[in-house]
């Protein structure tokens, strides 16, 4: 891992440089401010919520007053911090498991830990009375039920439709229109993509999606599973540099240094017309004061047919070890109610895996419909990747948007995937 290393400092140096100018927007808030006591039955019992998906916050908060106004010997602490899950897996580590977690169980890091034993078995659970078994099939550990979905993701990019038709601008259904489309912004004299390349998790969903389309499914899995492959002959891979290149000449100047708020502010205030993300955004957007339409399209490829990468989005999880089972299981059958769920979904506008329950999100809409088109929607590729494959791919995308060094990327990715 030397040279994954060292290429990985020589970006963190240049990162330093470029983020010196740029704004920090970073979430500082912690644990909410809720006290409680454990007790007897009838005394006050607290349990802590640890969430990972910032967007909802305030959304949450909300739903935690109103369940504790029905169960007001049930305090709830939603705790939601910086770098949550490296935090969380830290917490992990020492034993020190919340009582409820928000967590991602597609993903080779939740079958590790639910074979670990962190988590409660819910299967045959009333819990998930409400969840359609469709959404549960897929995130089964040895056909038990560990989690609880609440929510879809989907990948693509925002736009800003005010000024597109301004412009005389239409949507792009091709690399090649979309290339167009981001000269014709540039000419006059805005900028086509708001990115945020210091955030690694961004940089990696990214970069998935646009070697997803450009290199086709089956080829980007293949690439990643066949330890022949090497990133510097296979085709797929040279495409996606050659994209990567096309976003970073594309993105605002300081692209390099810009977190994820950062990016959403810059679309948000129509300084930028397009911005690669996914459906989780749109609470962001709405924050940060987004006044002009805007809606999405899926990432262009060559037959225009862009396909969509997702996968669910907002699970909870109860610790195995939890000194309130019950209390824990009340609130997570809570959020699968059909009115919290709606509110989630009418608010975070991310679609829903509760059975009656539809968001009503018509900015997203042209990609979430594509979920349940068949050759349109697939898994993200990470999915079938080991446990941290994930965060080392974000890393090193990062780290080539940030100093564009290619064979120092090439070399990265052959030692992380074993090539």
């Amino acid at each position: 891992m030397k040279s994954s290393k060292k290429w990985l400092l020589l970006a963190s140096a240049a990162l330093i440089v470029l983020t010196s100018a740029c704004s920090k927007n970073d979430s500082k808030d912690g644990a909410d401010t809720n006290t409680g006591a454990t007790g007897d039955k009838g005394e006050k019992v607290t349990i802590e919520l640890f969430n990972q998906k910032s967007e909802i916050k305030d959304n949450l908060k909300k739903i935690i007053d109103d369940f504790q106004k029905e169960n007001p010997n049930i305090i709830v602490n939603q705790v939601q911090v910086p770098d949550s899950r490296k935090v969380l897996y830290a917490r992990m580590s020492t034993n020190d498991v919340p009582d409820i977690m928000s967590i991602f169980p597609n993903e080779s890091d939740f079958q590790s830990q639910a074979k670990s034993g962190y988590f409660m078995d819910l299967t045959g659970s009333d819990v998930l009375a409400n969840v359609n078994p469709s959404f549960l099939k897929d995130i089964k550990y040895e056909d038990k039920d560990f989690s609880v979905p609440l929510t879809m993701n989907a990948y693509g990019i925002y736009y800003n439709v005010n000024k597109f038709n301004e412009l005389g601008l239409t949507v792009p259904t091709t690399w090649a229109e979309l290339e167009k489309t981001a000269a014709a912004i540039k000419e006059k004299g805005l900028i086509p993509f708001a990115t945020s390349f210091k955030a690694e998790w961004s940089a990696g969903h990214l970069t998935e999606t646009l070697m997803a389309n450009g290199a086709g499914v089956e080829a980007a899995n293949k690439f990643f599973a066949d330890a022949a492959a090497k990133a510097e002959s296979d085709p797929g891979f040279q495409k996606l540099i050659q994209q990567m290149d096309f976003i970073r000449d594309n993105s605002q100047p300081d692209a390099a240094g810009a977190d994820y708020p950062d990016a959403v502010n810059l679309f948000a205030k129509g300084e930028a017309l397009m911005m690669p993300q996914g459906i989780w955004a749109v609470p962001m957007i709405e924050q940060a004061g987004m006044e002009d339409e805007y809606k999405m399209f899926p990432v262009p490829n060559e037959d225009g047919k862009g396909i969509v990468l997702g996968g669910v989005d907002y699970a909870l999880a109860i610790s195995a070890k939890t000194e309130h089972p019950e209390e824990a299981k009340k609130f997570v059958k809570y959020m699968t109610e059909k009115s919290t769920a709606q509110y989630l979904a009418d608010n975070e506008k991310s679609p829903s895996t509760i059975d009656g329950v539809k968001a009503n999100a018509p900015q997203t809409e042209d990609v979430t419909k594509l979920l349940a088109e068949e050759g349109r929607y697939y898994p993200w590729l990470h999915f079938n990747w080991a446990a941290g494959k994930d965060a080392s791919w974000g890393a090193q995308a990062s780290a080539y948007f940030i100093i564009k060094a290619k064979p120092e990327f090439e070399k990265a990715i052959n030692k992380e995937f074993e090539k």
